[in-house]
């Protein structure tokens, strides 16, 4: 169900959308270009945040022990 908007919604919204975007892009340039960060390169290896891995590695843990009978 769409909402009709005035010309001057639509340009509020198409600006309220793509700002994130600019911002973003925006912020990777500088780091890349001014502060000299190299740019990520993708080696095929998945991402996990740290708290995964952490989390991830007291699993092992916990099932080495149980396993063990400890």
């Amino acid at each position: 169900m769409a909402i009709k908007l005035s010309p001057a919604g639509r340009r509020l919204a198409t600006v309220m959308v793509s700002a994130p975007f600019v911002v973003a892009t925006s912020w990777i340039l500088y780091k890349r270009l001014v502060l000299g960060e190299e740019p990520r390169k993708a080696d095929g290896r998945l991402f996990k945040p740290s708290g995964v891995r952490e989390r991830d590695e007291l699993e092992k843990q916990k099932l080495n022990l149980e396993g063990k009978g400890l």
